[in-house]
């Protein structure tokens, strides 16, 4: 039995060729058909491979233009790394410099420090040095009186010089009066460099 697909099944005890004709020729006529259906798809399975290819290009330049940005940014990247790293070296360099100049600002400030300490020790030694003036003072005052009981005596001996001319008085008397005044004098003035050499002192 002939079979053809699309093609009905003819029974082996049917006999005629025109039959057999009309049946080959709907064989082909639906042959062509699907030929022409099937031509008719490639072309159009043609059109879509087309617009695929022109889609493909158009990738291809977006994949392109995409690599070349992405190139531009990888050498963007670079040189903002290059940026960023001189950043931090100048940063680094930058925090070196602070903390050398802490450690000079650390410096004077313990300059300053044993600077305030002397300056305390030298207003003590001021205030020593007052009350030294205070008693060298107080010395002055007494080396005053002492003087103006010095004073008093010379009077007294010019007066008591003055009766013993006077009278008359032998000039061994006179000798002898004069020297004991003048071991007082002396004596006086003894005290008075003492003193003045005490309140010396006391100023260095």
């Amino acid at each position: 039995m002939l079979y053809l697909p699309g093609a009905l099944t003819m029974p082996e005890d049917f006999k005629g060729e025109w039959i057999m004709e009309a049946l080959l020729q709907s064989q082909i006529n639906s042959i062509e058909k699907q030929g022409i259906k099937t031509g008719e798809e490639i072309a159009g399975l043609n059109l879509r491979v087309g617009k695929v290819e022109q889609q493909v290009v158009q990738l291809t330049e977006v994949v392109t233009d995409t690599n070349l940005r992405v190139g531009k940014l990888e050498h963007q990247m670079v040189t903002l790394t290059d940026a960023v790293t001189d950043i931090g070296v100048r940063v680094g360099k930058t925090e070196e410099s602070i903390v050398r100049i802490d450690k000079h600002l650390v410096r004077i400030d313990e300059h300053l420090v044993r600077i305030d300490d002397h300056f305390v020790l030298i207003d003590k030694k001021f205030d020593l040095a007052d009350e030294r003036f205070e008693k060298v003072d107080q010395r002055f005052d007494k080396m005053d009186l002492r003087f103006d009981k010095m004073d008093a005596r010379f009077d007294s001996v010019e007066s008591q010089l003055a009766v013993i001319q006077s009278n008359y008085v032998t000039k061994d008397i006179f000798h002898i009066y004069i020297t004991k005044q003048t071991h007082w004098i002396m004596g006086m003035m003894v005290a008075l460099a003492g003193v003045v050499l005490t309140a010396a002192c006391y100023i260095h």
